[in-house]
């Protein structure tokens, strides 16, 4: 099967959000929930220029990370990239063990289709749970519906065609 063509690249793991000291050592929100995105050697995306991670600390208390990258070794440089997003590419993804298990990103944005094909609406977030994630949609009438991720609700997931496959509850 052939990728949908608007399947990203890259995804958004954090946010420069502030700089710390002379050094040019940037301040960033994470966006991922992998602990260990942030690491020494690891490749960046920020504007879509690449760098690489020279040193790392974290503040645990204020959930937040600081970074020194190649190319940004003064505090004016690195003003210069507060507020931008920063990427990583979809290929330094750690590959899922399970064939039917998805990331979040790959899911949000999904079109859904009721057990006729029928379009009904958008995945748009996703509710994580013990058990189970719940998907939200919203349907074009612009209703939310929650479906439990399991296997009676959610019958097809085609990450190459954009779509989920799911029998709706009798109750909608």
């Amino acid at each position: 099967m052939k990728k949908n063509p608007d399947y990203p690249k890259e995804i958004i793991v954090g946010k420069v959000i502030g700089v710390r000291g002379i050094k040019g050592q940037l301040k960033i929100r994470s966006e991922s929930d992998n602990p260990n995105r942030f690491t020494t050697n690891t490749e960046i995306l920020i504007d879509n220029k690449k760098y690489t991670i020279n040193k790392v600390n974290s503040d645990e208390k204020k959930q937040l990370i600081y970074i020194n990258i190649t190319n940004i070794n003064d505090r004016n440089s690195a003003e210069k990239i507060i507020g931008e997003l920063i990427k990583v590419p979809i290929s330094s993804l750690p590959k899922l063990k399970d064939k039917n298990t998805y990331y979040y990103f790959q899911i949000i944005g999904l079109d859904v289709l009721d057990e006729l094909n029928t379009k009904i609406g958008k995945v748009i977030n996703i509710m994580p749970n013990v058990n189970n994630d719940n998907y939200i949609i919203k349907t074009f009438d612009n209703k939310e519906i929650i479906i439990p991720s399991k296997s009676e609700w959610v019958k097809k997931i085609d990450i190459c065609n954009n779509v989920i496959n799911i029998v709706l509850p009798k109750y909608i």
